[in-house]
């Protein structure tokens, strides 16, 4: 019986006859036209097992890549938001410190006296009754605050203190109905007493007869009567007249000069001893 695994040529033997044939068709690779052509369908045929065996790798490396890429791009996103959000904080806190800038430089070029004493006073509460027009700055005894002292705005009249603390003091609006202060017109030096009627935006001049010569569009400034508001500061223009012969005054209707719905900072206003003695 012939076994079954019979004994082959010896290792070195099949050596040699791998090493004559790989130099056989190494020459009949160069040398011939058929080789080529063999190596180019070997070549066509082999290329999509290449392709198959290659293609869970380039989909894994595809996938990862995307992912990252993907990632990298929402972290990108995120940093751009907050740097967004960053700048939009340093924006709108650049544009109110500008504005309470001009705000202030309105203030301290206020036509003063030039030796008027003068502080800019801060609002930190508004008084929260609706008919109670008054204010709380951070200004007190500490800072010589006295009560009475005259309270203004970039634009004119404010009001007047009329409590003092340690470090503050409250001010009452002249738009307050309790509020009268001594005006005269800038046009033609008719005084009178504007009262405030509880409302931000009107004032009552009182007590005008009918034939008094104002006018719609008139200024309304302080007189220095009273020995409380210095002569000549900006309070109301006058934006209504109804001449009712019935009753016996006409009724004339003011507008606030100054922005005492808007306050943020005020302007705290001494006077000297002599005007104070020839005020009053």
């Amino acid at each position: 019986m012939n076994p079954i695994f019979g004994a082959g040529p010896s290792l070195s033997l099949r050596m040699l006859f791998a090493l004559i044939f790989s130099v056989i068709a190494m020459v009949a690779d160069t040398r011939t036209e058929g080789s080529k052509q063999i190596r180019s369908f070997l070549i066509t045929v082999v290329s999509p097992i290449q392709y198959l065996a290659s293609l869970p790798e380039s989909t894994i490396d595809s996938f990862a890549t995307h992912l990252a890429s993907k990632n990298s791009l929402l972290e990108e996103n995120q940093k751009l938001r907050k740097l967004q959000l960053l700048q939009n904080q340093k924006l709108q806190q650049y544009e109110m410190l500008k504005t309470e800038n001009d705000k202030l430089r309105s203030l301290l070029k206020t036509n003063l006296r030039s030796d008027s004493r003068k502080q800019v006073a801060e609002i930190i509460s508004v008084a929260s009754h609706p008919f109670a027009h008054n204010v709380v700055i951070d200004k007190g005894l500490t800072d010589d605050v006295f009560i009475g002292q005259p309270v203004l705005d970039d634009l004119g009249v404010v009001g007047q203190i009329t409590s003092v603390g340690n470090t503050t003091s409250r001010v009452i609006l002249i738009t307050d109905q309790t509020h009268a202060i001594p005006i005269r017109v800038l046009r033609n030096d008719i005084r009178g007493i504007l009262t405030g009627s509880g409302n931000l935006t009107k004032m009552e001049l009182s007590n005008l007869s009918h034939n008094t010569d104002v006018k719609v569009g008139d200024k309304l400034i302080t007189s220095g009567l009273g020995g409380v508001f210095p002569d000549g500061y900006p309070v109301a223009e006058i934006t209504q007249i109804s001449p009712d012969v019935t009753k016996p005054f006409m009724q004339v209707v003011a507008r606030p000069i100054a922005q005492v719905d808007r306050l943020k900072h005020v302007l705290l206003l001494w006077q000297d001893t002599n005007d104070r003695e020839s005020n009053q």
